[in-house]
């Protein structure tokens, strides 16, 4: 649609409606009257009047940005644009401003010429004139067309009128546009502005990555402690023999040999936490050493056998030793509270 047949749909709401940048137009009531030589009544109608005075009023740029779904400074634009054309076609010309009238120019001034009457008027469109005789008298005269009715001419110059679909393709492919722009402008901010606040809680709140990674990397630390012990098998008497006779002779019998202690040294290490992955236990012991527990290590599947890698807090040579060592650090706060002692062979 034309900006110009905007215009027209708001001069049936308004009395006033400013075009920026061209001026002002007036909707101006005309009286009914009556015609006796056609004893005709003619209802009231109302005509247009431009008045090439600019006022700072948004009525008209706002309307047509609800219509078009678009912003106030767009419309300003395009009404701009709109009035840019109209002046130029007017040097060439006669442009055509929807059912209002028309522009052209005389001596470099634009010039309005308003319709006879707004045809549809919204106040009183549908009001057909009224045949009324007066006393004695003869409707002989057939009925004419008013003056006011004919239309006037379309164009009296070659130059064709500004094509409003034309305008309207390029509104609409201009606004199509920006919006895509902003989605994806939109989008583009929040992801940085999550990233910007991930790296920051990361950077200054390292403990709250601890409590994730606990709750999907980790679990409670084994509480069974392995225990070595040598089994001794029972010996069985072998029954197939056949008993020999009993020996009669003396047998010297040696004396005892000295028992050799079999026992291995044992060491001791605070396990602080297990993990399944190494990746998991490999991160908890550099946690360890940013709190100063500078004897943190993954202790291998030879020293500690199982399914888990287990952190190690620190080794001792007794279980003494290591008991008032986790007494030091729990008081400290820097190892979990479900420590315990894992002896291990040397």
């Amino acid at each position: 649609m034309n900006l110009a047949d905007y215009l027209s749909e708001l001069l049936g709401q308004y009395e006033e409606v400013s075009v920026p940048g061209l001026g002002y137009f007036v909707r101006e009531r005309v009286n009914g009257y009556y015609n006796e030589k056609e004893s005709r009544f003619y209802p009231p109608y109302h005509k247009v009047k431009f008045v090439p005075q600019p006022k700072d009023d948004d009525t008209f740029t706002q309307y047509v940005a609800d219509k078009k779904n678009i912003s106030l400074a767009s419309s300003k634009y395009f009404a701009e644009k709109f009035v840019s054309k109209l002046r130029e076609q007017a040097l060439t010309g006669k442009y055509l401003f929807a059912d209002l009238g028309l522009f052209y120019t005389d001596q470099d001034q634009l010039v309005f010429k308003p319709n006879d009457k707004i045809t549809d008027d919204p106040a009183f469109y549908g009001y057909p004139p009224l045949n009324i005789f007066k006393q004695a008298q003869q409707p002989n005269t057939p009925y004419q067309k008013p003056s006011f009715t004919e239309p006037a001419p379309a164009s009296v110059s070659s130059t064709p009128p500004v094509q409003a679909a034309e305008d309207d393709q390029f509104y609409e492919e201009e606004t199509s546009g920006r919006k895509r722009v902003n989605v994806w402008m939109i989008v583009l901010i929040i992801i940085t502005v999550v990233a910007l606040a991930l790296f920051g809680v990361y950077k200054f709140f390292p403990a709250a990555f601890d409590k994730l990674g606990t709750t999907f990397g980790r679990s409670k630390a084994d509480t069974a402690v392995p225990v070595y012990r040598h089994e001794v098998k029972p010996v069985v008497a072998d029954t197939t023999k056949k008993e020999q006779p009993k020996d009669t002779t003396a047998k010297v019998i040696p004396a005892p040999a000295a028992v050799v202690d079999t026992t291995k040294k044992e060491r001791f290490e605070i396990i602080e936490n297990s993990f399944r992955k190494e990746a998991f236990a490999i991160l908890e012991v550099t946690h360890l050493k940013a709190r100063n527990v500078n004897d943190a290590k993954v202790l291998t599947k030879e020293e500690a056998p199982g399914t888990r890698f287990k952190v190690s807090a620190g080794t001792y040579p007794t279980e003494a030793e290591a008991a008032a060592a986790k007494d030091v650090l729990l008081k400290a706060g820097k190892i979990r509270k479900d420590s315990y002692i894992l002896p291990i062979k040397l």
